[in-house]
């Protein structure tokens, strides 16, 4: 069953616009998917701040030469 829908009226930047009138699906679908997956972005992230958090707690803070590592590896 499809979720309800609520209409409302928001301004986005023209370019924005541009592109995605230039896709195949309607305007309101891509804004939704869009606001969607930043909103599960925010969760995972938030989700994953709390788990850091808890496990600094337990097991203390990571050093700052562990990080440096993996961040280098990472680059």
């Amino acid at each position: 069953m499809p979720s309800a829908k609520r209409k409302i009226s928001v301004s986005l930047d023209a370019e924005l616009v541009d592109e995605l009138e230039v896709g195949q699906e309607g305007l309101s679908k891509q804004v939704n998917d869009a606001i969607r997956d930043t909103l599960m972005r925010r969760r995972r992230q938030r989700l994953l701040g709390e788990l850091l958090a808890e496990l600094d707690i337990r097991h203390g803070e990571v050093s700052s030469k562990l990080i440096d590592k993996y961040q280098a590896i990472l680059e």
